[in-house]
């Protein structure tokens, strides 16, 4: 396009200025205004600038400086993936596993109610009608397409979505906050936990919490009592609204043992197992076809003594012989706690510890590092344990790993591909040096808009390095042209500022306003792309001061520094102790 099309078209433009229509008047008043801007503002501020130079490079590393020291304070947080307001906030409910579904039903009747109190707080002040519409609860599973657990359930209201409400309104982690007071404690649950936000992680069934963790080792009671002390050492930390760790205590089991009687009778472990279970579960004795549907028929007990202990005192069991003797005579009978499941990763049997946070400003990478050290001090005291952390935090540490060995190709790269025409090694870094202050433009732009940095505001700057290089390298290499012809270096600096101010400028409004409209977008599709744009965009605002004003300086500065470096080694190369008017008498 730019090499073959674009000149074909240009050749056709009319240069006879006699005869133009109304656009084109308006296009070259345009540019004549864009030209004296040039000549009675950017020029003399330019002249300055250049004169204090060692000034205005010493205000843009303060600038740097201050960002820098802005972001390491914590104040502008950083987040993997930025938290988007879902449709929906979902409450979701775990209670020990031998709870009756009863129980379940009542509790999750009480999570209910407290989103009817909610819809009179909640309201669109543009149209008066509640944000939160429509409520649908789950009791006895984890969601409506999951099988039968009669200790779980949810809850989930959809909302007004924020492109059909007159204001924004409250975050989903507002409404979560306030259902999570209402609801306040429920006595015995396992985990109880609302989300409002979605990060892209796990379906719901397995969700990645934002801080999540294993305990590995072998179950007993010491892991378990460790479990629910890093849960303890959560809830402390400031800044989180929930933590819990999915223990499984168990449930309980009837355990029979054979005593050395049973052997004597020919009974078996198999044996004595088969009977009980015929006695309880029931033996199919048949098949009948009804219309379309099988009918199995089932030899058991009464439902009355199925369901009674007692039945196991009068239960009798048939020995090998086909004698019947008492259960009691042969066996004996203990309850015992069992686990109903066990989780295993990697061979290890693990128990899941998890935490969610307030809202999105909480420094969950920072919480982290500041609990590692106590849970190693806790997990020292433990049977053969160890833990690792899983989930967001796991993905923080490989996605900085990668982000860094990236940023640190794409520099080389660049560095390679400017080396190369300059013919220089130092020419590059003039051009480079508008890539950190650009990034400066990004991280302001975020604080403009109130948007948390993340991996994808990253992602961003790494693409705002390879458009601003464009503009420092059409400036730079206009000064090369200059100076090869024979003009001094300030004079070329002068020029070229001039002379490429027009298409620098047009070049970064135009790629800004292409930006604009996915800044303004309100959509919930858009919310994981905007970070990516305000780095693109006020990057490239920014960088726009710094082609024009920050390498001018830097040239003629360094050409200060070689001319200084210069008179110093040619003191240097003098014979130690001898001076020019010594020689000249001698």
């Amino acid at each position: 396009e730019s090499k073959l099309v674009l000149p074909s078209h240009l050749k056709h433009l009319r240069t006879n200025r006699a005869h133009i229509n109304a656009f084109g008047r308006f296009q070259k008043r345009f540019a004549d205004g864009l030209e004296r801007f040039v000549e009675r503002v950017y020029r003399p501020s330019l002249r300055v600038a250049a004169h204090h130079r060692g000034a205005v490079i010493c205000c843009f590393i303060a600038a740097g400086l201050l960002m820098a020291g802005y972001c390491r304070g914590g104040r502008l947080g950083f987040v993997s993936l930025p938290t988007v307001d879902r449709p929906r906030i979902s409450a979701y409910l775990d209670l020990p596993d031998d709870t009756p579904v009863e129980i379940t039903h009542a509790t999750v009747d009480r999570i209910t109610d407290a989103v009817e109190t909610m819809k009179d707080e909640f309201v669109d002040p543009g149209t008066g009608k509640s944000l939160l519409v429509n409520v649908m609860k789950v009791s006895g599973a984890r969601h409506a397409a999951s099988s039968f657990d009669r200790s779980r359930g949810r809850v989930s209201v959809e909302l007004v979505p924020p492109s059909m409400r007159t204001e924004p309104g409250p975050r989903n982690s507002d409404i979560a906050k306030r259902w999570t007071e209402l609801v306040g404690t429920i006595p015995g649950a396992t985990s109880f936990v609302v989300r409002g936000e979605d990060t892209g992680g796990r379906d719901d069934d397995r969700r990645q919490e934002p801080i999540e963790l294993e305990l590995r080792g072998e179950s007993s009671e010491k892991k378990n009592e460790i479990a629910q002390r890093i849960a303890d050492l959560l809830r402390s930390f400031e800044g989180i609204s929930a933590a819990w760790a999915k223990i499984n205590y168990g449930q309980d089991e009837l355990e029979f043992s054979l005593k050395p009687r049973a052997a004597e009778l020919g009974l078996t472990q198999q044996s004595l197992a088969e009977q009980v279970r015929q006695a309880f579960y029931g033996e199919e004795a048949q098949r009948i076809l009804r219309d379309t549907e099988d009918v199995r028929v089932m030899v058991r007990l009464p439902r009355a003594e199925r369901e009674s202990l007692h039945t196991l005192d009068r239960l009798r069991i048939r020995t090998a012989a086909g004698a019947e003797v008492p259960l009691a005579t042969i066996a004996d009978v203990a309850f015992v706690k069992a686990p109903s499941s066990i989780e295993r990763n990697d061979r290890a049997e693990v128990i899941r510890i998890g935490a969610m946070p307030e809202d999105e400003t909480v420094d969950i990478v920072g919480i982290a590092e500041e609990l590692a050290p106590m849970i190693q001090e806790l997990t020292t005291d433990g049977e053969d344990l160890s833990f690792q952390f899983t989930g967001y935090i796991a993905e923080h540490a490989d996605s900085r790993q990668r982000t860094i060995i990236g940023s640190i190709a794409l520099f080389l790269a660049l560095y390679a591909l400017l080396a190369i025409p300059f013919k220089s090694l130092i020419q590059p870094i003039f051009v480079l040096i508008s890539v950190p202050f650009g990034i400066v433009g990004a991280l302001l732009g975020h604080i403009v808009m109130g948007i948390t940095p993340s991996y994808l505001s990253i992602f961003g700057m790494l693409a705002l390095a390879g458009v601003v290089v464009n503009d420092a390298l059409v400036l730079v290499d206009f000064i090369n042209r200059r100076c090869r012809e024979g003009a001094p270096l300030r004079e070329a600096v002068m020029e070229a500022g001039a002379k490429r101010f027009r298409p620098i400028i047009l070049t970064s409004a135009t790629t800004f306003v292409g930006l604009l409209p996915l800044l303004m977008d309100r959509s919930i599709q858009a919310q994981f792309l905007i970070p990516m744009a305000v780095s693109l965009g006020a990057g490239i605002l920014v960088s726009t001061a710094i082609t024009l004003y920050l390498i001018p300086c830097a040239l003629l500065l360094g050409e200060d520094l070689g001319k200084g470096l210069s008179r110093i080694a040619s003191w240097y190369a003098r014979p130690f102790g001898v001076s020019k008017e010594t020689t000249a008498v001698k």
